[in-house]
């Protein structure tokens, strides 16, 4: 057991909890030199179904469970908080809404323990002491933290991740968290925090499986308002527009889907005629979500480029298997790839007119010098600017890595 249980009947001991008065304090502790367990972190897009996850997996689990060991003895056992993050919050105000969670688990009408955090606990140190404290009073389970990519860390260890690990490592909590990709870097970036962020869950992997995305559509055809249904031939047709418009996004799809049908509703008021096709659904789009287009163009150029390592790595795999080919090529392929692609979009910002295959050609001229892999992107780009403007750009002599050819000892002594 990660947790044991104490029990003070102390005379001088009281605190109140539903406005009863009781000399009996029950504490849920964890032993310090026990590793503290670890929760999950669930990461994806915006709107690709992580808070709805959440919601749906937690009403299968009762949040407050009451303990009678015996007749007099009642033991409140909270099993998950979820914890909203408030933009641009700090620590403190994290601690005050753990309290506010507990309040709401525990159906009080007024604050209680959110107070308790607020007006009583001055400094962060003693507001992360309270939320402790609070934890193994109530034995908590796990706390969640939803949207934790909008809490403001820096580089006070108090206000920062590695205060939070602090609460893990005293009570034995499971810390799982809940955020978009900009959590990330945040939660792995350093070795102990990806080891209690738990496991990494990519919530966005549905949205490069066509095949589900094809079978989300489906569904979503079951409510048509429309004078002549779409039918599953004409719905495989569309498919590729509704995933370049959606980046297969649950939630940005289902949105998309109401609004082409709201106006068709609406061009069918006014007596206009309106057929569901391709360029008809880019409208929408256009009109409803154009401030998002930049953000979706970004998730499809992600998954191109995932799906084009990945082929890469198969092929160089099959050539492996036929040739024998050294591991080590399959990596330089894959990095190739990604640094001929990035290059690309760099030059062509400036030089529309040079063709990509031109591009690909520099790239791999300049990258056959780069055994090593040191070269940036940026830097990359700039010789293959050279290479096409025809001034090449003076390259540092880099030491060379061999060793210089031996010398007689007596050489050197003569020398000097």
């Amino acid at each position: 057991m990660l947790r044991k249980m104490y029990v003070w009947n102390e005379e001088d001991i009281q605190f109140s909890i539903n406005e009863q008065t009781t000399r009996q304090i029950i504490k849920m502790r964890g032993k310090i030199e026990d590793s503290a367990p670890t929760g999950f972190a669930l990461l994806g897009y915006s709107g690709c179904g992580k808070s709805t996850s959440l919601k749906q997996l937690f009403d299968n689990i009762p949040q407050v469970i009451m303990h009678h060991p015996d007749p007099a003895t009642n033991i409140i056992q909270i099993t998950y908080l979820v914890v909203s993050c408030m933009p641009n919050s700090n620590f403190a105000t994290l601690y005050r809404q753990i309290g506010e969670a507990i309040d709401n688990a525990l159906g009080y009408p007024e604050p209680v323990y959110e107070l308790m955090i607020t007006k009583k606990c001055r400094s962060l140190a003693e507001k992360q002491l309270k939320v402790c404290e609070l934890i193994e009073k109530f034995s908590i389970g796990t706390i969640v933290l939803d949207e934790i990519q909008l809490i403001n860390f820096n580089s006070n260890k108090e206000n920062s991740y590695e205060g939070l690990l602090g609460i893990v490592n005293k009570t034995k909590i499971a810390l799982s968290v809940v955020g978009t990709d900009e959590a990330y870097k945040k939660l792995f970036g350093m070795l102990r925090n990806a080891r209690r962020a738990g496991e990494y869950i990519n919530a966005s992997a549905y949205t490069s499986d066509k095949e589900y995305f094809n079978f989300l559509l489906s569904m979503l055809l079951t409510w048509q308002w429309l004078d002549k249904p779409i039918t599953k031939e004409q719905a495989q047709k569309l498919s590729d527009t509704l995933y370049e418009c959606t980046g297969g996004i649950i939630n940005m799809l289902i949105w998309l889907y109401k609004w082409i049908m709201i106006e068709y509703l609406d061009n069918r008021s006014k007596g206009k005629i309106v057929i569901i096709n391709e360029k008809f659904i880019k409208s929408v789009s256009k009109k409803h979500f154009g401030q998002l287009k930049g953000a979706i163009d970004m998730v499809n150029q992600a998954k191109v480029e995932e799906m084009e390592d990945e082929q890469i790595l198969m092929l160089a795999e099959s050539d492996k298997n036929k040739y024998q080919m050294p591991e080590t090529n399959v990596e330089n392929l894959a990095y190739e790839s990604k640094m001929i692609n990035i290059v690309i979009g760099k030059v062509h910002q400036i030089y529309t007119d040079v063709t990509s295959d031109d591009i690909t050609r520099y790239v791999r001229q300049i990258l056959a010098e780069d055994e090593y892999h040191r070269m940036k992107p940026t830097e990359v780009a700039k010789e293959v600017v050279a290479i096409i403007t025809g001034s090449p750009t003076l390259k540092k002599r880099r030491p060379s890595s061999k060793a210089p050819a031996s010398k007689n000892i007596c050489d050197y002594i003569s020398n000097t």
